[in-house]
């Protein structure tokens, strides 16, 4: 048999074999295949990490412009520990402004954590919050929306609110037209009723953990439960709130609450029940609601009585500061207010009382209308305002213009040296060739003299200004605080600037030209910080910081039986330029008040018998009409002649706080004395983000009366 022919029988051999093979393994797969044809596809596993961002406020996807904060709730589905940080960042629309905050966040297999994370809001603009692994990979992303400040915010901190149902969007009318939140007539203001989120672990609200952040609130209404149970950063923030000119409303819903040393501390001393007082049970007219005004169910009508329900449970509270008010028992707190009320309007019978409600949406609008007395309100975006003069006080380059003249004069003696002086010389000695071989020299110590001239203005090494306004009560020994930080340094670099303190935040508020708006803000443990701050050479980035700093003992303004006001300087630094406003509408001059001195109007020189004092005292007398409300500007401008002899520059830094805060601020509030000035020594740093400091000006304002004489 041939070789062929033999291949030929194997195959045929070989081919029943291979077809059986190729059955088997077919069967095998169509039964395999079987039982999955025949049964549902199957779900995706649950992600190991469930996301959830809100404002703090927890009401809706919105956040107003300013300073806010974003709660974020991480659920950790899977088996093993996660970690990573939480971005939020806001874009505001046709600008190059970006702001970006992170913060960390470690949640354990099978709990949670809720992550609040600050962040500044641009108007008209985005934010998106993204969480991300320890790697840097997103794991979820949400968008939120920005919108500008609602009327007048009434912040409810209650799981379920019965005020809310009652009082959002019902008509108070405020007197105040701010600046701030966006425009509109103060006439047709609807009250908005927020609430807070809350941690299904501990049952607690989720409150800001900065006073700045409570900056679309301008009224928290809280049970004493709930306030003793606060502490830490929350409880911080929340004094900080009112400290700043806040409003607290305070329903009391146990005895043993008025004995806590929070609520002591808050109204000035121990409290006690007492009688109702005439003021609380006087008739509140609501505004009349214009047809077809919100929601029918909303609408305030005329109470001029409470119900019988809630007539039997009214009371009065004594003890501290409290004085009998509209609402129940009031007692001031730095610039803010704590009412006791006399009713309970977040449970029955007084939650759905008509008179009951008029005076919380009074005491709402009430609050607002306070803004104006602030000139800084913490974490407040107001917009239009004029930084420029904050910039040219912190701008070195504004004390260096003498070196512009000095190099026109040096060019202009090259001019004459190397060119007439220079070729009648060479004339003269017959080499009139050598005069060009001279054009090198005179050009290299001209160069040399007109760079010279730049160093010895700017300087060689970077530095900082700071320009600080403190707004405190009279004997508080602690105020709201804004601080404008100026950096300016001799060449491109990437700063990173810390709060003064981990209770403040920080932003930019002047950038340098030609460089993006880009702030990022990382939070810690430590506080927060701004990092990679763009700084260009001989430019000045400014950023502003809000927060509360301290006073030391405080400065008290106290009333003599005589008719005359003390004034006691415990800060710790003596006061210079001192201008004490008396209600009477007069005001005296101190050209200084040491540290631990008293002082009597009596002894200070009336303003009105001085001819610059006289301008200013015209000027700051005639108020201006803003919205319902007659507002007195500081008159910063007409300082400078006064203030000038004792303390140099002082009015021009007063000038360029006014600016900044605008034309809405009351500087001087109707009833009440006002003791504005310097204080000696700024906070006491000698550097900052690694800069030397050159120049810290610590501005005071105190508002009332208070302290110890």
């Amino acid at each position: 048999m041939s070789r062929g022919a033999d291949a030929r029988g194997r195959a045929r051999r070989g081919a029943p074999a291979a077809r059986c093979a190729a059955g088997a393994a077919w069967l095998a797969a169509l039964s395999a295949a079987g039982p999955a044809l025949g049964q549902a596809p199957a779900r995706p596993s649950a992600p190991e990490l469930a996301v959830d961002a809100a404002p703090v406020f927890g009401t809706s996807s919105a956040v107003p412009w300013g300073w806010n904060q974003v709660v974020v709730r991480i659920q950790n589905n899977g088996g093993r520990a996660a970690r990573g940080e939480v971005e939020v960042s806001s874009t505001r629309y046709g600008e190059h402004r970006v702001f970006v905050a992170t913060a960390p966040y470690t949640v354990a297999a099978g709990a949670s954590v809720h992550v609040r994370v600050p962040v500044q809001v641009s108007p008209f603009g985005d934010l998106e919050v993204r969480t991300l692994d320890e790697r840097g990979a997103q794991v979820s992303s949400q968008a939120l929306s920005s919108t500008m400040q609602h009327g007048v915010v009434l912040f409810d901190v209650s799981e379920t609110s019965l005020v809310r149902g009652g009082l959002h969007e019902a008509l108070v009318a405020p007197l105040y037209l701010s600046p701030g939140r966006g425009s509109g007539s103060s006439s047709s203001s609807a009250l908005w009723v927020g609430q807070p989120r809350y941690d299904s672990a501990t049952g607690d609200p989720l409150l800001p953990d900065r006073a700045a952040l409570y900056s679309a609130a301008d009224a928290v209404l809280m049970r004493t439960d709930t306030l003793s149970r606060l502490q830490g950063a929350e409880l911080e923030a929340l004094a900080g709130y009112v400290l700043s000119g806040g409003t607290l409303a305070l329903a009391v819903a146990r005895p043993e609450d008025l004995r806590h040393p929070t609520l002591a501390a808050l109204v000035g001393g121990q409290v006690a029940r007492a009688g109702v007082a005439p003021p609380s049970l006087e008739e509140i007219v609501p505004p009349p609601a214009p047809s077809g005004f919100g929601k029918q169910g909303n609408v305030l009508l005329p109470a001029p009585s409470a119900s019988p329900a809630v007539a039997e449970t009214l009371s009065g509270w004594s003890g501290g500061n409290l004085r009998a008010s509209a609402y129940g028992s009031s007692a001031f707190y730095g610039l803010g207010e704590v009412h006791l009320l006399a009713f309970d309007p977040t449970r029955p019978p007084a939650s759905s009382d008509p008179w009951a409600k008029i005076r919380v949406a009074d005491l709402a609008r009430r609050a607002y209308d306070r803004r104006s007395t602030i000139v800084f309100r913490p974490g407040e975006e107001a917009m239009g305002l004029d930084l420029d003069p904050v910039r040219r006080e912190l701008d070195p380059n504004e004390g260096s213009r003498w070196a512009i003249g000095v190099s026109a004069v040096l060019l202009c003696l090259y001019a004459v040296l190397a060119g007439p002086v220079n070729f009648a010389r060479a004339a003269r000695q017959g080499r009139p060739l050598r005069a060009l071989r001279r054009l090198p020299v005179y050009a290299a110590v001209a160069f040399a003299a007109i760079v010279g001239v730049g160093l010895a203005a700017k300087g060689v090494s970077g530095r900082a200004r700071h320009l600080t306004l403190i707004e405190a009560g009279a004997g508080m020994s602690k105020g709201a605080v804004r601080r404008f930080r100026g950096f300016f340094v001799p060449r491109a670099e990437e700063l990173t600037v810390r709060t003064t303190d981990a209770s403040g935040v920080i932003s930019t508020a002047v950038q340098a030209e030609l460089s993006e708006r880009r702030d990022r803000l990382v939070v810690d443990r430590d506080g927060a910080r701004l990092t990679k701050l763009a700084a260009l050479p001989w430019q000045t980035v400014i950023v502003r910081e809000d927060g509360v700093a301290p006073l030391g003992d405080g400065i008290a303004i106290v009333a003599d039986p005589s008719g005359d006001v003390l004034v006691t300087n415990r800060s710790g630094r003596d006061l210079r330029g001192g201008v004490l406003w008396i209600s009477t509408g007069t005001a005296r001059y101190f050209a200084r008040i040491r540290d631990g001195e008293q002082v009597s109007s009596r002894g200070g020189i009336d303003l009105g018998a001085r001819s610059e004092g006289q301008r200013w005292l015209s000027h700051v007398s005639f108020g201006r009409r803003v919205g319902g409300l007659d507002v007195h500007d500081l008159g910063g401008g007409l300082l400078t002649p006064l203030l000038e002899p004792d303390a140099p520059g002082l009015g021009a830094a007063w000038l360029a706080i006014e600016d900044a805060a605008g034309s809405a601020v009351d500087w001087f509030p109707a009833g009440v004395p006002v003791l504005f000035g310097q204080l000696d020594g700024g906070e006491g740093r000698s550097s900052d983000s690694g800069l030397r400091i050159e120049s810290d000006r610590v501005l005071v304002r105190i508002v009332g009366y208070g302290g110890r004489s």
